[in-house]
C-alpha cells in the first residue's frame, strides 16, 4: 500500500483520538492511561501476524521499552507544565516537539531535505504555532506571572524523543518486528503506568475502563500507521504532515461536530498548512 495512505489513516487515527477526548471532556486519571495502554497493547497482539513475543532480534523489546518510558514520562512533562505555566504556553512548547525527530533523521540517519522541503517544515512548525496560538494580552493577564523554563523545556524534548523512537526503529529494527515494537511501545507504558497508579493509590472506576478503551483504539492505529508510514517516507515530511494535517483534520471535524468556527488568525494558520503540505511533497 502506498505510504501517504498509511500516514493519511494515521493523521484521520490521530485525529479521531482528539475528537474522542474533546466529547468526553473529562479530567484523565491514571487510571484511563492506563486501560489506554492496556488496550493498544491488547489490539497490538491480535494484529500480530506471528503471535510470539519474540523473534530473535532484541531491538523491539529494549527500544520498545525507552518508548514506553518516554510516552509516560512526555505525559506527565506535560502535566507539569500545564501546572507550572497554563495550557497555551505548554501546547506551543508541545508542538516544538516535532523539531526533535527532524534534527534525529537529518543528524544521525542522514536524510536531506530540499530547500522547497525545507522551507515547508520551516512553515509547517509555524503554521502549528499559529493554529495554536500564542498568549495575548487578554490571557497574559490570567497568565502566571514567571515562566518555567526547565517544564516547557521537559515537554519539548519529551514529547519529541517520544516521536523519534519510531523512527529509530525503522533505522535499527527488522520491518517483520513492526507489530513487535509497537506492542512493547503500549505493554511497557502500561506497566509504567501502573506503577504510578498504585504509587498514588488512585481509585480505579468503570468510568476509567469506558473513556481508556475509546482513547486506547484510535490510539493504537495512529501509532501503528504512523510507523507504517516512516518505513517508506522520510522523517521531515512525515513528522511536519503527521502534525499539521492532525490540525487541520481536527479543524474540520469540530466544526460539524461542535459547531466551532476558526477565527482569523486559524484561517490563516490553515491555509499556511495547505502550503506547507504542498511544499513537503516536492
Amino acid at each position: 500500500m502506498c505510504p501517504l495512505v498509511f500516514l493519511l489513516f494515521a493523521i484521520l487515527s490521530s485525529s479521531v483520538l482528539a475528537v474522542v477526548l474533546k466529547y468526553l471532556n473529562a479530567a484523565y486519571s491514571y487510571g484511563v492511561y492506563f486501560v489506554n495502554y492496556v488496550t493498544c497493547a491488547a489490539l497490538a497482539f491480535l494484529t500480530l501476524e506471528e503471535k510470539s513475543l519474540y523473534n530473535g532480534d532484541p531491538a523491539p523489546l529494549w527500544l520498545g521499552a525507552i518508548a514506553g518510558f518516554f510516552y509516560l514520562a512526555s505525559l506527565t512533562a506535560s502535566g507539569y507544565s500545564i501546572h507550572k505555566n497554563g495550557a497555551v504556553l505548554s501546547s506551543v512548547f508541545t508542538r516544538l516537539g516535532v523539531l526533535v525527530p527532524i534534527g534525529v533523521s537529518i543528524l544521525w540517519f542522514g536524510e536531506r531535505p530540499t530547500p522547497v522541503q525545507a522551507l515547508g517544515v520551516a512553515l509547517a512548525v509555524a503554521a502549528a504555532l499559529v493554529m495554536n496560538g500564542l498568549p495575548g494580552k487578554d490571557r497574559q493577564k490570567a497568565a502566571p506571572k514567571a515562566v518555567y523554563l526547565v517544564p516547557l523545556l521537559l515537554t519539548l524534548v519529551l514529547n519529541g524523543a517520544t516521536d523519534s523512537m519510531s523512527k529509530i526503529f525503522t533505522q535499527l529494527g527488522r520491518r517483520e518486528d513492526d507489530g513487535l515494537f509497537v506492542l512493547y511501545i503500549f505493554l511497557f507504558a502500561a506497566l509504567f503506568t501502573l506503577g504510578l497508579l498504585l504509587k498514588e493509590r488512585q481509585p480505579f472506576s468503570k468510568r476509567d475502563l469506558l473513556f481508556g478503551v475509546l482513547v486506547g483504539v484510535p490510539n493504537f492505529f495512529s501509532s501503528r500507521l504512523l510507523l507504517a508510514a516512516l518505513t517508506e517516507l522520510p522523517a521531515f515530511v512525515t513528522y511536519p504532515a503527521y502534525s499539521v494535517g492532525a490540525i487541520l483534520t481536527i479543524s474540520v471535524l469540530s466544526f460539524f461536530l461542535f459547531r466551532e468556527r476558526l477565527n482569523r488568525r486559524q484561517l490563516f494558520a490553515v491555509g499556511m498548512i495547505l502550503c506547507a503540505l504542498v511544499l513537503l511533497n516536492l
